[in-house]
């Protein structure tokens, strides 16, 4: 009988840090892939994590140049694609299981408003 109670007794244990283990994994995941300017702006390598949150919330097609940098800082300095008229974002190594490249936002404008917004490797 004591037995039988230390077997459930381990297994209610260990049911209850699994749980608990996957519930703060999903929080940290949630938090980490959730755009905010400040952790944009403070994090540059974690936004690749961010930048899907980042295209659902935001529709950056329209927005002036002043909204851009309202939203997003300013851009990265030296940045591989930039032109004229564009603004680059670095935002880290490229998702996947092998990492070989970086991932950058490149957003073009003509007349200051934004009319593209696309995701490179290079």
């Amino acid at each position: 009988m004591e037995s039988r109670r230390k077997r459930f007794r381990f297994r209610y244990v260990f049911l209850s840090v699994m749980i608990t283990g996957i519930i703060i994994f999903t929080i940290k995941y949630k938090y980490e892939h959730t755009f905010s300017t400040n952790r944009w702006i403070e994090f540059p390598r974690e936004r690749v994590k961010m930048v899907d949150s980042l295209l659902e919330k935001h529709v950056l097609v329209g927005k002036s140049k002043e909204e851009i940098i309202g939203l997003l800082g300013n851009e990265t300095e030296n940045a591989y694609f930039k032109e004229v008229n564009n603004f680059v974002y670095y935002m880290g190594d490229e998702r996947g299981l092998i990492s070989i490249d970086s991932e950058w936002l490149v957003i073009e404008f003509r007349n200051n408003v934004v009319i593209d917004a696309k995701i490179m490797r290079d």
